[in-house]
C-alpha cells in the first residue's frame, strides 16, 4: 500500500475547516485558477448544517406549527380535539432536511476544482499542516493557509453535559422525547430560541440568566417586548440570577439559585447549558507557527483578516465577534479576494436574526449605543398591529424601530414580529450601500406585505406617515 506520510501535497491555497467560511473561501479560491485544499475533521458544513442553524431552524418550524395548532386555530374556527404529535418523526424530518442539504453540499464541492481531505489538521510549521485521517496521516504545503475553524459550546467550570439530566443544543437537536420540564441556563439567541421550542410543545420552561437581562446586547425595548410575550406564554425567567447548587436524583434534579431576592429551588427534568460559544482552536498547534491568539483563544486579525503570519489568514467564529453563518460566508468570499490583492469590503454591514416566535432581527446600532456614544439621533416606529398583512396572519405583536442621525441616514433597525427575519435584508441594503430615507418612501412596496411596516416607519422619520 501507497504510504501517503511520505508525499507533500502542495497547493496554492489550503482552508482549514469546511464551515460555511471554509467551503466559500475554497469555492472563490477554486473560481479563480488556485490549487486549492478544503480540510474538513468532521462533517461538510460545519456547525451551521450539521448541528446548528439548519435543523433548529427545522425543529423551531415544527413548534410554530404546535403553536398554531394549540393556541391559535380556535380563533379561525378550527377545533382540533385530542391533538396528537409524533415528536420522533419530526426529530427525523429535521434530520432529513440536514442531510438533504449536506448532499447538496457535498455534491456541488465535488464539481469543483477542490481536493477535500478528511481529518484534523495541525500546524507543523507557518506553511506545513499535517492531517491526521482514520488510517494514515498526510502532510500538505501551502503558499496561503486559511483557518475556518468555528467554535464550540462553553460550559462553565465543573457544570458539564451527562447526556441525562444535563445536557446541551446537541442533545436538543436529536433527543426524540421531550421532557415535562426543562431549564434552561443561559439567556442568549440559542437559549431563547429552544424556550420557544420547547414551551410550544406544552414543556414548562424555565430561564437562568446571570446578566441582568436576557439578549443583553439588543435593543432594549425589543427585549422588553419579548420578554412580555414570553412571560404571557408561561416562560419563566430569572436574571441576575446564578445556580449555587445542583442534587441530582434518578430522573429529577433541584437546581438551587441565588439572585437578589434570596434563594429558591427549581424543581425540573433537564438542564440545557447554553451558555455561549469558545473557538476551535486548541487543536490547531498554532505555536508551530506562532500565530497569536486572545486570552479566550480567538485568533488576533487585522482588518483584512490577515493574521499575525503574513501568509495565514483567519474567518468567522474563531476570530470572535458576531458568530453567524452569514458573515462567515461574506468573509470567506472575501479572504480569498484578500490574499489574491483584489479590492474587498472591509466595512460591510452584518445584520442578525433571531428565531423565536415573535422573530427578532437587528442590524447597526443599539439605541442605548446611540446614547452612551452621545450621538445626536432621533428613533421611529410602527407596530405590526397597524399593518394589513399582520392583522390578516393574526400576527399583530411588534413593531419596527428605526434609528436615524441628524441627517436622517439609518444608523440601527431592530425589529420584533413574525416575519420580520425576511424583512431586515432591505434594511440592510439601504445601510450599506448609504442610501437615503427618501429611497425608501419613494419605492413603492406592495399591499398588504410587511415589508409596508419599514415603508410607514421610514414615512414616520420625515413626518409624513399614511397610517399614524
Amino acid at each position: 500500500m501507497l504510504d501517503l506520510s511520505l508525499y507533500m501535497f502542495e497547493y496554492d491555497i489550503a482552508i482549514i475547516g469546511a464551515g460555511p467560511g471554509g467551503y466559500v473561501a475554497a469555492i472563490e479560491s477554486s473560481r479563480l485558477g488556485l490549487k486549492t485544499a478544503l480540510i474538513e475533521k468532521q462533517s461538510l458544513g460545519g456547525t451551521c448544517l450539521n448541528n446548528g442553524c439548519i435543523p433548529s431552524k427545522s425543529l423551531l418550524k415544527s413548534a410554530e406549527i404546535a403553536d398554531l395548532l394549540t393556541n391559535k386555530a380556535k380563533k379561525r374556527g378550527f377545533l382540533f380535539e385530542n391533538l396528537a404529535y409524533d415528536y420522533e418523526l419530526i426529530i427525523e424530518n429535521s434530520k432529513k432536511n440536514t442531510k438533504r442539504l449536506k448532499s447538496g453540499l457535498t455534491s456541488l464541492l465535488n464539481k469543483k476544482d477542490i481536493d477535500i481531505f478528511n481529518g484534523e489538521a495541525s500546524f507543523i510549521n507557518k506553511n506545513e499542516v499535517e492531517i491526521k485521517q482514520a488510517n494514515d496521516t498526510i502532510k500538505i504545503s501551502s503558499e496561503n493557509i486559511v483557518i475556518s475553524t468555528g467554535s464550540k459550546p462553553f460550559f462553565p467550570n465543573n457544570l458539564a453535559p451527562d447526556g441525562v439530566n444535563i445536557v446541551d443544543s446537541d442533545f436538543v437537536l436529536t433527543s426524540k422525547e421531550l421532557p415535562e420540564k426543562i431549564c434552561i441556563l443561559g439567556g442568549g439567541y440559542i437559549g431563547i430560541e429552544f424556550a420557544y421550542l420547547y414551551n410550544s410543545f406544552n414543556v414548562d420552561v424555565t430561564i437562568i440568566e446571570s446578566a441582568n437581562s436576557i439578549l443583553g446586547f439588543l435593543d432594549r425595548e425589543i427585549v422588553e417586548e419579548l420578554k412580555k410575550s414570553y412571560t404571557k406564554k408561561g416562560i419563566k425567567i430569572h436574571e441576575s440570577t446564578t445556580i449555587s447548587k445542583i442534587k441530582k436524583s434518578e430522573k429529577n434534579l433541584k437546581i438551587n439559585v441565588t439572585n437578589s431576592e434570596g434563594e429558591f429551588e427549581i424543581d425540573t427534568q433537564l438542564l440545557l447549558l447554553s451558555t455561549g460559544r469558545i473557538p476551535n482552536t486548541d487543536n490547531l498547534n498554532l505555536s508551530k507557527c506562532a500565530v497569536k491568539t486572545d486570552k479566550f483563544g480567538f485568533i488576533k486579525v487585522n482588518n483584512s483578516y490577515q493574521t499575525n503570519i503574513e501568509n495565514i489568514f483567519a474567518i468567522g467564529d474563531v476570530i470572535g465577534g458576531s458568530m453567524l453563518a452569514h458573515k462567515a460566508s461574506e468573509e470567506g468570499s472575501q479572504v480569498i479576494n484578500q490574499i489574491q490583492k483584489k479590492s474587498i469590503n472591509d466595512n460591510f454591514i452584518v445584520p442578525a436574526c433571531i428565531y423565536c416566535q415573535p422573530e427578532i432581527a437587528y442590524v447597526g446600532i443599539t439605541e442605548e449605543t446611540a446614547v452612551e456614544k452621545k450621538i445626536d439621533y432621533k428613533v421611529s416606529k410602527y407596530p405590526f398591529k397597524a399593518n394589513g398583512k399582520s392583522l390578516a396572519d393574526d400576527n399583530v405583536n411588534g413593531f419596527c424601530k428605526i434609528i436615524t442621525d441628524k441627517d436622517d441616514t439609518i444608523l440601527g433597525a431592530h425589529i420584533i414580529g413574525k416575519g420580520c427575519t425576511e424583512m431586515i435584508s432591505e434594511i440592510t441594503l439601504i445601510m450599506q450601500n448609504k442610501l437615503s430615507i427618501e429611497s425608501v418612501i419613494n419605492t413603492i412596496h406592495p399591499h398588504p406585505t410587511l415589508s409596508e411596516i419599514f415603508l410607514e416607519a421610514s414615512l414616520n422619520v420625515k413626518n409624513k406617515g399614511r397610517n399614524s
